[in-house]
């Protein structure tokens, strides 16, 4: 709890630790989601990749479906369920990665207000804080 003569310098100092961590966390939260979108297209890369390549080996003609479509058919409609199957994987981990982005750009603008209108903090740390110098 702060003492009543807390001067303006501690308080000038507990704003720059709290916009320091806010800045951090904004910043985490930005490079999580350039993992996420890098993840999801390398896990859609490579449901792709072992899906056609196991296609000769995990994929089995239904003998049932013979009448309907021939066992290239099948085939062919396998190995497009599974590019679609991938495609899906990458484009959900790019939709998270850019919701998480979007997330973060949002936290520093709001930090960017919040620093520049703060009476506890000189424009000399205010540019230290949002990184201007």
């Amino acid at each position: 709890m702060a003492s009543a003569t807390a001067g303006p310098i501690d308080q000038s100092t507990r704003a720059l630790a709290r916009y320091q961590d806010g800045y951090r966390l904004s910043r985490t939260i930005a490079g999580l989601s350039q993992v996420c979108k890098v993840a999801g297209l390398l896990a859609g890369l490579f449901v792709i990749v072992f899906g056609v390549m196991g296609s000769e080996t995990v994929m089995r003609p239904n003998a049932s479906m013979i009448g309907l479509a021939s066992e290239q058919a099948q085939h062919n409609i396998y190995l497009i369920s599974v590019i679609f199957f991938g495609a899906l994987v990458a484009l959900s981990g790019w939709i998270i990665g850019v919701l998480l982005d979007g997330y973060g750009h949002q936290l520093k603008a709001t930090l960017d207000m919040a620093v520049n209108s703060s009476p506890f903090l000189s424009n000399a740390q205010r540019s230290q804080i949002m990184r201007l110098d």
